[in-house]
């Protein structure tokens, strides 16, 4: 057989056909990639705008918080009208103050404050209300805490999560990029990293994320602008499913730092460790507030196996024995 035929693989290669399901992983791995592409591209934009206008005295932070009766509040890919949450003489001349006997503009805390009755998830530690004019939108940018080794890393108890399920499985290859991701920053600086992970609500896909971020040996944290988060992600329709953080070279362990602040409700924590190994660990959890704990899961009920039916092998030849 010559060395062109050795390298047919496969009979759809040998004729020159398509072979649908890896066509079509093709397909689906090209269009996450470009998304991905897509919205780096949009955090550099949104950080170098933000970056120019600090520079001229006009920083988008500043930027006034105008809302009108016909701004919407962008949440969970939900489009909700502010005149839900708001009078339109409050929208106009503001909220009353009674304490302090004055009326004040409507701002981010306020609409927070309100949404929060509906949105449990909208606590004020994990969540930055930010207004884009050019959209006359208010979004709701889900914040990360520091997380960290410190070398105080605890197995804090846990509750079971039996009975946990989801409707749809995160790829492996968005688990295998950040894992390649770690293993490069491990190998380069000895740091850990941050990534986040989220579902596109339209294509029904998910998606990595990585924020700016201050990465350190012990700790690392999210330090993105939710202005340039915002910018990002303005266009689409999303969910934030999960934070995913490494401990490089050591074990997947929560530590103290970890414990304290990853307490969000309705968010996914996972940990990446032992990145030097061929195969690293990985832990995943969340927190439940009515039992003030953790929840580990099994990361096979999360992640997609990279483990499939290879076919084209004999085992019949396998003769099991139950008994030795």
């Amino acid at each position: 057989m010559t060395s062109s035929n050795m390298e047919q693989t496969n009979i759809f290669s040998l004729f020159d056909l398509p072979d649908e399901v890896e066509e079509k992983k093709r397909r689906e791995e090209e269009e996450r990639k470009k998304r991905q592409e897509e919205i780096q591209k949009r955090a550099m934009e949104a950080k170098k705008n933000s970056s120019s206008s600090s520079s001229t005295g006009t920083n988008k932070k500043d930027e006034p918080f105008e809302v009108n009766s016909d701004t919407y509040i962008y949440h969970l890919g939900e489009r909700l009208s502010i005149t839900k949450y708001f009078t339109i003489e409050e929208i106009e001349k503001g909220i009353s103050n009674k304490k302090k006997d004055k009326v004040n503009k409507i701002g981010a805390e306020d609409v927070r404050k309100r949404l929060e009755k509906d949105y449990p998830d909208l606590v004020a530690a994990y969540t930055e209300m930010v207004f884009i004019k050019q959209k006359n939108m208010v979004m709701a940018v889900p914040k990360a805490k520091k997380k960290g080794l410190n070398q105080d890393c605890t197995s804090e108890s846990s509750a079971s999560a039996e009975g946990f399920a989801v409707a749809q499985k995160i790829p492996y290859s968005i688990l295998n990029d950040f894992i390649t991701l770690s293993k490069e920053f491990n190998d380069l600086y000895g740091t850990e990293l941050h990534g986040d992970i989220y579902l596109d609500l339209d294509s029904n896909s998910f998606f990595l994320d990585i924020p700016h971020q201050i990465a350190k040996r012990a700790t690392v944290e999210r330090i993105e602008d939710p202005v340039v988060t915002a910018h990002k992600l303005m266009d689409i329709r999303f969910l934030k499913v999960m934070e995913i953080h490494s401990h490089h070279e050591w074990a997947p362990t929560p530590s103290a730092t970890d414990n304290a602040n990853e307490r969000q409700e309705n968010m996914l924590y996972a940990i990446v460790g032992y990145v030097n190994r061929f195969f690293p660990d990985v832990t995943v959890r969340y927190f439940r507030n009515d039992l003030n704990k953790h929840v580990a899961i099994d990361i096979s009920l999360l992640f997609e196996s990279p483990f499939h039916p290879t076919g084209g092998y004999d085992t019949s030849v396998v003769e099991v024995d139950f008994h030795g």
